[in-house]
This record gives structure tokens, sequence and C-alpha cells, in this order.
């Protein structure tokens, strides 16, 4: 048994349409006895209400959630004081942020942030406020006005995240180093009892680095990013010209 890994945005979707191509290769795989599991920055209510038909299991908040079968096998929810270094830094710059938990998403910050921000969500997922005492959150979004704010970011955080922006969107999930998708496929592999070298990952931006770095075959994209792709063992066509199907048929995973 294999197990492969597709992050969604940019690899398996764009937004929540995945080719006729990838759904097609994705059936072949699982129809073969192989596993399909999502490894994505988003959160866990986002991948279930839109990608349960394509995957076995989840991996979702950037590697620190990861869920099979409705059990949670990898849980790794942001401690108090990293929650405080991110807001007290963010704030300094005036950036806004969304906190994560896997259910709900709250933001602080200028009020066109929410409403730029509130688009992506389904109604009533993302809410105004932050209270960290009571909340349960794994990974965060940051909304900026400009590139220097986007920059600014960057630099405040780089001893903590790694930032992946949302093309032309103006915002950015961040990976925070230590705990992240490679991580957590490493664990989903030692849960199932599955050997590094049977674990493929697919991905194409930023975040998707440590993935590929942690499994036995990593796969970028011809979408992806350049330093993805020199992370890759393996780079296969553009989403939208059947790149999952082809860099599954390249390792005769169909």
């Amino acid at each position: 048994m294999k197990i492969v890994f597709f992050d969604i945005d940019g690899t398996l979707a764009t937004g929540t349409d995945v080719p006729p191509g990838a759904q097609e290769a994705v059936r072949l795989l699982r129809a073969g006895g192989n596993l399909s599991f999502i490894c994505t920055g988003r959160p866990l209510s986002y991948v279930r209400d839109h990608f349960s038909q394509y995957a076995d299991g989840f991996i979702c908040h950037n590697g620190r959630l990861a869920v099979m079968n409705d059990k949670v096998i990898y849980d790794h929810p942001m401690p108090k004081d990293m929650i405080a270094a991110v807001t007290e830094r963010l704030d300094r710059i005036g950036a806004g942020y969304v906190f994560f938990e896997p259910e709900c998403a709250y933001y602080t910050g200028e009020r066109e942030g929410f409403e730029r921000m509130q688009q992506v969500w389904k109604p009533g997922f993302l809410k105004e406020g932050f209270d960290p005492e009571h909340a349960k959150v794994y990974n965060f979004d940051v909304f900026f006005r400009d590139r220097a704010m986007r920059d600014a970011i960057e630099v405040a955080l780089s001893d903590m995240c790694i930032m992946n922006p949302h093309g032309p969107h103006p915002s950015a999930d961040m990976t925070i180093i230590g705990i992240d998708k490679g991580s957590a496929l490493k664990a989903v592999g030692e849960y199932l009892n599955v050997s590094p070298e049977d674990l493929y990952a697919f991905g194409d931006g930023m975040n998707d680095i440590c993935m590929l770095d942690a499994a036995g075959h990593g796969i970028a994209m011809g979408n992806a990013m350049p330093e993805v792709k020199k992370h890759a063992e393996y780079v296969t066509e553009d989403i939208d010209r059947d790149g999952i199907f082809l860099g599954l048929k390249h390792y005769g995973l169909i």
C-alpha cells in the first residue's frame, strides 16, 4: 500500500474545482488499494465540506491537525505563548490576521480585511474578534494592504513562520516552523505503518516544500513555484494539463 498526499490549491484543485483528469486519477489510485490524503493549509471544515470524496484522510492547518475516519491522529494546536508573540508582532505592523479553529476562524484588524477575507469562507465561518484564552487554534493567515506590508510581515515572522502568499489576493497562510505538512506526513505514515519510501506528495506552493522533502517521493506541479521544483524528485505537468494523472502514472500508481 502507498499513501499519496495532495495539496489542494494549485495542485488538486482550483478553488473547489477538481479537474476531471485528477478526479479519475484519484479514483484509480484508491481502487488499486492505495490511500489518498489531502494535505493543506485549509481548516478541517473546508476540506471536509469540499474534498471528502477524494480522500481517505486529511492533514489540515498546514500540518498541525490530521484526521482519518473522523479520528484525530495528529493534534498540535498553537501554544498560547506563540499566539501572543504572533499577535504582538502583527499588531505592531498594523496587519490583519485570522486564527483558525477546525470549525470557525477569528479575524483581527481593519474592517477592509475582514470584508475581503469573509468572501473566501462560507457564511458565519469567519468571526470578528479573538479571545486566545478560550480558543483552540491551529494556524493563521495574514492580510496586508500592499507589498510593503507583506514584506514587513515576512521579516517580522521569519524566525517563526514561512509565508505562502495567495496569488493576487492580499493574504497569505503561514506555516509555523517545526510542525508542518512534512512532520504531519511522517506521523501519518508511522500511524499506518507505511514506510517513507511508500509516501508520495504533490504540491506547488512554498508551504509544500517541507511535504516534498519529507515524502519518499516529492512531486511538483508544472505550475509550481520555481523554489518548490528544486525540492522535487519529479516535476509533472500543470494542474490544468493532467498533472496529477500523469504524475501518478509516472510512478506506476495508476
